[in-house]
């Protein structure tokens, strides 16, 4: 399983909407190093015998504060192996927005380096809890192509820049193309390391086939989108398996009917809540609290806010999420 993380350096511009950060790239990467963590133990419990893979371009302890190399250190000592990869995949136009997001193109190139084309590989977001990895791999396992999660947004919704029935159209002016294909979503995607080599170069050949129609696609979901519609490469749908949750009472997405019966949940909004707290329990020591939620999906529900928040929780997190848009607004007028 390989998780990927890209860091800012002092000076980068970027906004990653649920992250709960500000504008400082050492808070930034100390937010993802807390999921990074809180993902490694959840798999890592429950997976033992699975190899763990980190690609970023961390140069060295030194480019974290403090509270970074702590937890770079408690992952590491999950048995992670750390894998350097730069950003040779940067979007060709300036994207504020999820800049990062094609940095799985990268770690991907990393990752199946030295790997035998048919070894299944696993390159998921770094936001995201394993619940019962067993089910996982077995869903996916003797299934061809590259397995994904399928977002059934309407035709025309945008998500943000573009609907299904931009990208048809888009796509179609490279080929013949499923008029509103269906959505790929980046966060998990599963497949042999032949199969994941296919989909990074796919990828690269379509940016320049876009390039000469002076089109640009800002994130992976829309490139993986686009391919898919053309049958450039084969997708499976992942969304019995894992599932994009967002928590909270201030969101107006389509949530899973049913999120106990996923092996994977993506939580977004999680960042800096539940997944801050599941990373300082496991600052702290075994935490095996945290062990034992994780051990039920009804505990887990209740640990991440996917299910029954209690009023004080859900004070606590307003509070918090307050105090740090006071603190984000400060940073901006300093």
């Amino acid at each position: 399983m390989v998780q990927y993380l890209y860091l800012h350096q002092p000076g980068d511009r970027f906004s990653y909407p649920s992250s709960r950060s500000s504008g400082n790239p050492a808070r930034l990467a100390e937010r993802y190093l807390e999921c990074v963590l809180v993902q490694t133990a959840s798999l890592r419990w429950a997976a033992p015998e699975c190899e763990l893979v980190l690609v970023s371009n961390l140069h060295g302890h030194d480019s974290l504060t403090r509270r970074g190399r702590a937890l770079l250190d408690r992952i590491l000592s999950f048995g992670v192996e750390l894998l350097a990869a730069e950003y040779r995949h940067v979007p060709r136009q300036q994207v504020k927005h999820f800049h990062s997001s094609m940095y799985v193109l990268d770690a991907i190139q990393a990752v199946v380096a030295d790997r035998q084309p048919d070894q299944q590989l696993w390159m998921v977001d770094v936001d995201c809890v394993w619940i019962d990895p067993q089910a996982a791999f077995a869903a996916v396992a003797g299934r061809t192509g590259i397995s994904t999660l399928q977002i059934g947004y309407p035709a025309d919704w945008r998500a943000p820049t573009f609907s299904r029935e931009d990208l048809g159209a888009i796509g179609a002016r490279l080929g013949p193309c499923d008029p509103t294909p269906p959505w790929i979503g980046g966060e998990a995607l599963a497949g042999t390391a032949g199969d994941l080599r296919k989909l990074m170069e796919v990828c690269e050949q379509l940016d320049h086939e876009l390039e000469r129609f002076d089109t640009f696609l800002p994130t992976e979901e829309h490139v993986l989108t686009v391919a898919g519609g053309l049958g450039r490469l084969e997708f499976s749908n992942m969304s019995t398996v894992v599932g994009r949750i967002w928590t909270g009472r201030r969101h107006e997405a389509t949530n899973p009917p049913d999120p106990a019966a996923l092996a994977i949940w993506h939580l977004p909004s999680e960042k800096g809540l539940s997944l801050r707290r599941a990373a300082n329990a496991l600052l702290r020591g075994p935490a095996q609290s945290l062990r034992r939620d994780l051990s039920t999906p009804e505990r887990a529900q209740r640990r991440f806010n996917v299910s029954g928040v209690r009023l004080t929780r859900s004070l606590r997190d307003d509070i918090w999420i307050a105090a740090s848009r006071l603190r984000n607004t400060l940073l901006r007028r300093r």
